[in-house]
């Protein structure tokens, strides 16, 4: 185990996407994941902190972790794959992406370094992104 924590470690414990590079790890706060690959890591950890810079200003929040909910950290990293997606596919439609690696890496690819992504690339994938709920039990 590489310790590298997944920057899109919170939308794969939801379930919303995987990444082969990814390794699940049961911590006190639940699953997470870890990154195998510290070149891989690198790539995705400034592909975060991008978006975050995009988007949050957009979405009337600031990046501070006591005040900005979870929700809208989710809501940028599945919107802005989303976004990567739909630039190379404009038909994608599918919210879902079973392995975030070649996402990224094509982007990374396509832009030459991850933060050049222009914010138009992104952006309307982030707005328009909806997280589902968890449906609570009733008794």
């Amino acid at each position: 185990m590489s310790g590298n924590k997944c920057p899109f470690s919170i939308i794969q414990a939801s379930g919303a996407c995987g990444c082969r590079h990814a390794e699940e790890v049961v911590r006190r706060g639940g699953s997470e994941y870890d990154c195998t690959e510290a070149a891989a890591h690198a790539v995705c950890a400034a592909l975060v902190e991008h978006l975050n810079a995009l988007a949050l200003p957009e979405l009337g929040y600031e990046d501070d972790l006591t005040q900005t909910p979870k929700s809208v950290y989710e809501r940028i990293l599945l919107g802005g794959l989303q976004g990567l997606r739909q630039a190379r596919d404009p038909a994608d439609s599918d919210p879902g992406t079973a392995d975030i690696w070649p996402v990224v890496e094509a982007a990374a690819g396509e832009y030459g370094d991850v933060t050049q992504i222009p914010a138009p690339t992104v952006l309307p994938a982030i707005q328009a992104c909806r997280i589902r709920r968890r449906q609570r039990g009733r008794g």
